[in-house]
């Protein structure tokens, strides 16, 4: 009895590919539903617990998420945070429905993405469609087992990545199926832009998507016979681009907030952008096609084998180049692949350097690794059956291992961080996680110096031991409270320390987000030190005058007010605890309240000359140009700034 007999036509045909990607799908799944009831972790907590705004907004005012952020690290991604909202209001703070949601988006990618892959091997190999179903099926089922996805899918902070996958994938579908033998269809192709453009209010990264839609159009024109081809159908991808274009600008205008919050010192636009950006895609390229254990953070700069990822990402420029240049001349799946993979990663190559916590991350493959497994799949198409069938298996058996294996690490975010400490002992970011999220608060100071002394970076390897030091051991109080000079001069030191940004900041720019945030992590410290010496006066004014060395000027008025206010503060500091909170009210825009505490400092015996300097300053700002001429006076009289 023939195949035919017992199914209908077709349907054999079809079955075996969609058995394959729900089989792919069922293992993925399986993998995801080992972490459904792990906690928050990191971000999740800013997006979800800790949002208030969000919690509080009315299902009325759901306008308001597209005029501003409305999530605590000021992201304007507006479909993002309505999911978030909608979560919360179906199913309160519930971390396992709302990573259900991350599955759920996930699963919905998988047949667009087969659909789309189908429909483009279709049009650039029509001589191989008979086996059109089982290479999209291929494509779809690698890319439900690829082992990135699984920061993307399990982490709820990056429902981002895979709510913008579900529209972009649904824009390519729009897009590969708008072509018609003399046009686009202009139904099909404005659905393509509006599901490009809610994926650029689910993750800005996506903006590349719309060149590569824009490209293929292009394709499509190019290839219709010049005297068959409508001037209509060009118009379609320079709409698109100007889309791109505006959304930009809206984007760039709405996050001025979160640049200047997540700020500090950038690294400048120079020529070491090149060799980081190289770096940068190389390590994609080499998480692209890993079947290694997956990591929250690369040392993509402190790799021993740096050198080798800058070319392994003059290779891959070098082919994307080649590919679009072979896509121009003559269409080919092979080049449209090359050209897209190139095109997805290019936000994340730093060219324009931003602040993360990691130059390489599995989660920037979350959409690239459909153009990447979509490459292999054609070159691997060329091979003979039996060998292209053993390549294929040996790939998905690789990364359903990894699949299955990543989750178990999402449990808390110190299991995160163990799994890097072992694969990366030397790397700074994983150990000062390590020991300031954990080893200290827990006293374990022998195993937090152990593992600062092993960090390679001899900067933050120094800085981590100072830290350490800073942490008194649970002894008597007297003894305690004889280190307590020493803790001090330790953070005194420490400031001096961090004023001057390391050579390596200037490409390896975690490391210069870290020096960033250096004084937030020391100002910890002095807060852990006030708790510890509730009633020890000198403390809380020198943490006043740290906090106004580090400009963090609310902090410093709440130490220095303390000092002030209590009576075992010495004759001698009044003067110039006074003239320091009298400056942290001024710049932290309190003019009334400095101008009484600058006018206290004068007051003591002895004064402090330097808060006329201030004075004069509040003067100007309050239209009092007669105070303002005599404080200057005095200022220059006493030889002041």
């Amino acid at each position: 009895m023939t195949t035919d007999r017992i199914f209908p036509s077709g349907f054999a045909h079809n079955l075996a590919p969609a058995a394959l990607v729900m089989a792919s799908a069922a293992v993925a799944l399986a993998a995801y539903l080992q972490a459904l009831h792990y906690p928050f972790i990191l971000d999740d907590l800013g997006y979800i617990p800790w949002n208030t705004k969000l919690a509080g907004l009315h299902a009325t005012e759901l306008w308001r998420l597209f005029t501003e952020p409305y999530n605590g690290y000021f992201e304007f991604l507006p479909l993002r945070d309505l999911s978030y909202w909608l979560d919360i209001a179906l199913f309160g703070q519930n971390p396992a429905a709302l990573r259900l949601h991350n599955i759920l988006l996930y699963l919905l990618g998988l047949p667009l993405l087969y659909a789309t892959t189908l429909r483009l091997w279709l049009y650039f190999r029509p001589l191989e469609s008979s086996g059109a179903p089982y290479a999209a099926a291929v494509v779809t089922s690698l890319f439900a087992l690829h082992p990135a996805l699984v920061e993307t899918v399990i982490w709820i902070s990056d429902r981002k990545y895979v709510l913008a996958n579900l529209f972009s994938l649904l824009a390519f579908w729009f897009a590969v199926s708008a072509r018609r033998e003399h046009d686009l269809s202009s139904p099909h192709a404005g659905a393509a832009m509006v599901a490009y453009a809610a994926a650029m209010l689910s993750k800005t990264s996506y903006v590349t998507v719309a060149p590569l839609i824009a490209l293929l159009w292009i394709i499509f024109w190019k290839n219709t016979p010049k005297q068959e081809r409508r001037r209509s159908m060009i118009l379609w991808p320079v709409g698109t681009l100007l889309l791109t274009a505006s959304m930009t600008l809206i984007f760039i205008a709405s996050g001025k907030e979160y640049i200047s919050m997540s700020g500090g010192v950038a690294p400048t636009f120079d020529a070491e952008m090149i060799p980081r950006s190289l770096a940068v895609l190389g390590w994609i390229a080499r998480l692209a096609i890993s079947g290694g254990s997956r990591h929250m953070y690369y040392p993509v700069i402190e790799d021993p084998h740096l050198f080798a990822m800058i070319a392994l990402g003059v290779a891959v420029l070098t082919v994307a180049i080649a590919g679009l240049v072979m896509l121009l001349r003559k269409p080919s799946l092979e080049g449209y692949a090359l050209a897209a993979f190139f095109l997805v990663c290019m936000p994340y190559l730093q060219m324009i350097p931003y602040a993360p916590p990691s130059l390489a991350s599995d989660r920037f493959l979350s959409l690239a690794a459909w153009p990447f497994i979509l490459l292999i799949a054609t070159l691997a198409w060329r091979l003979k059956p039996l060998l292209r069938t053993l390549l294929l298996v040996i790939i998905a058996v690789s990364w359903s291992f990894q699949t299955i294996d990543r989750p178990r690490d999402w449990r808390n975010f110190e299991t995160l961080i163990d799994a890097d400490l072992r694969s990366y002992p030397g790397y700074y970011m994983p150990a000062i996680f390590k020991i300031t999220n954990f080893q200290l608060p827990r006293g374990e100071f022998q195993q937090a110096t152990r593992l600062a002394n092993g960090i390679t970076n001899l900067e933050i390897r120094g800085i981590m031991n100072e830290i350490i030091k800073v942490h008194i051991e649970d002894e008597k109080d007297e003894v305690a409270a004889g280190k307590l000079p020493e803790a001090m001069a330790h953070l005194w030191k420490l400031r001096q320390d961090i004023k001057r940004l390391p050579d390596q900041a200037r490409i390896d720019t975690p490391l210069n987000n870290l020096w960033v945030r250096l004084p937030y992590m020391l100002a910890v410290e002095w807060k852990y030190l006030v708790q510890r010496f509730p009633n020890d006066v000198s403390l809380r004014y020198n943490a006043g005058l740290w906090m106004l060395d580090a400009r963090r000027y609310n902090d410093a008025v709440s130490y220095l007010r303390s000092a002030t206010e209590s009576p075992s503060l010495p004759n001698r500091l009044r003067g110039k605890a006074y003239a320091s909170l009298g400056i942290a009210l001024l710049e932290a825009g309190q003019l009334a309240e400095a101008e009484v505490a600058l006018s206290a400092s004068l007051g003591q015996s002895p004064p402090e000359p330097g808060a006329y300097c201030s004075l004069a300053e509040i003067y100007k700002q309050t239209e009092r140009p007669v105070e303002a001429a005599q404080a200057e006076a005095a200022c220059r009289s006493n030889g002041s700034d």
